[in-house]
């Protein structure tokens, strides 16, 4: 077995010992054996692609065969370092989402990848640390091994011009969470989240769905037929049905509405009616946020410090260097927390919130459902655009009244 972290960046030379370059990639083919074609060298003047047949050996140095000849990529070729190499996919086996840390190569009879280590030793590698770390775990008796995952128990789901490769495993995606299967489909194109969509049944795929960020759902609702996007919204939550349809255009609202259930179209139809108050005047900018990395120490003393002429707080929000919401926590949780720990490490990563367009009832419903007391106000790319309490939520209510 070969590790391409031990191959990448190795001397070319041509069989009478003429420098070639550098190898920085393999070309291969994504089907159940997949074959590796190609090497890409990087020479003095631009990169070549060299077939494997001509690599006559692999010592120090690689070694292509006398007369070798250059070539270009075919259709059906995909790379190593940009569809693999630090890539998540999909364990079929362990119904998880990993990262591919590096990429096993079997040479023999022929040039194969066999699959993928998801470990720290696959990360030790390309730092040139793997024997330094063994040596210190064999201190301990023990010794540090490869996760590896073989190739037939791993699901490439969005390859390379909008091919998507799937196998006869793919029933084993529904062991997934929703939740994490939605974040993982989120990075895929909308051709490909439709096609691996279809392969789910009706219930769970609309768990996915109704777990997507907003702009997912909305691009892909204006791309899939009325009818499907109608049965769809009819297995959803019907506070979250009414979300992802404000977010699409009335017309598109007015073809897919009378193509719901019955029963469904009926509660819709009242929840869209309810609501004449746009929910951004309701909102307050009097929220309180963290870094995922902040310690709990740190928190309580930016709170204490930032935070005496705000109004009362009960979350802190969570949000990345992207500026996405990614989680929440209460003060409660806060305070019960030792000072060096993190906050990814107890935040809430599925964050219940609501867009501009959510009617106030359907917020005061989900404030209800979950026992919270105030919501955060996002856009399309998860940023937090303020929050609205459930104390503002029950007056506007009131004053509709009177």
């Amino acid at each position: 077995m070969l590790y391409f972290a031990e191959l990448y960046g190795k001397k070319v030379t041509s069989a009478d010992g003429k420098a070639v370059g550098r190898l920085t990639d393999f070309a291969f083919l994504a089907t159940d054996q997949p074959l590796i074609t190609k090497l890409r060298i990087d020479t003095k003047v631009g990169h070549i692609l060299v077939p494997i047949s001509s690599m006559k050996a692999v010592n120090g140095t690689i070694i292509l065969s006398p007369g070798y000849e250059t070539s270009g990529v075919a259709d059906n070729e995909l790379s190593v370092r940009i569809h693999l190499l630090d890539q998540q996919i999909i364990d079929l086996k362990g119904n998880k989402v990993v990262r591919v840390n590096d990429v096993v190569i079997q040479d023999k009879p022929y040039f194969v990848i066999a699959g993928v280590d998801v470990g720290m030793l696959g990360i030790a590698r390309w730092l040139k640390l793997e024997q330094w770390l063994n040596r210190q775990v064999s201190y301990f008796g023990t010794s540090l091994r490869s996760d590896f995952l073989p190739w037939e128990n791993i699901q490439p789901v969005e390859l390379s011009r909008g091919k998507v490769q799937l196998k006869r495993e793919e029933a084993k995606l529904t062991k997934l969470a929703p939740e994490d299967l939605a974040d993982h489909l989120e990075r895929l194109s909308v051709k490909n989240l439709t096609k691996i969509l279809d392969l789910l049944p009706n219930e769970y795929e609309a768990e996915v769905i109704q777990n997507l960020n907003v702009s997912r759902q909305r691009e892909l609702l204006r791309s899939i037929q009325p009818k499907h996007a109608a049965s769809i919204l009819s297995l959803i939550d019907p506070d979250e049905a009414v979300d992802i349809l404000l977010t699409l255009s009335e017309r598109r609202r007015q073809i897919i509405t009378p193509l719901l259930t019955e029963e469904a179209r009926a509660r819709i139809d009242y929840l869209l009616s309810l609501s004449t108050t746009d929910i951004g005047s309701l909102a307050t900018t009097d929220f309180f946020t963290a870094d995922p990395e902040e310690t709990a120490t740190s928190v309580r003393r930016r709170m204490k410090r930032e935070t005496t002429l705000a109004t009362p707080l009960t979350y802190i929000y969570v949000i990345n260097k992207k500026k996405e919401l990614v989680g929440v926590c209460n003060l409660h949780e806060l305070l019960l927390q030792d000072g060096d720990v993190p906050m990814y490490k107890f935040m809430i990563p599925n964050v219940v919130a609501v867009y501009l367009t959510t009617p106030p009832e359907i917020a005061m419903k989900k404030m209800i459902k979950y026992k919270i007391y105030s919501l955060p106000i996002i856009n399309d790319r998860r940023g937090l655009l303020g929050i609205v309490t459930i104390d503002d939520l029950v007056e506007n209510m009131q004053e509709k009244l009177t």
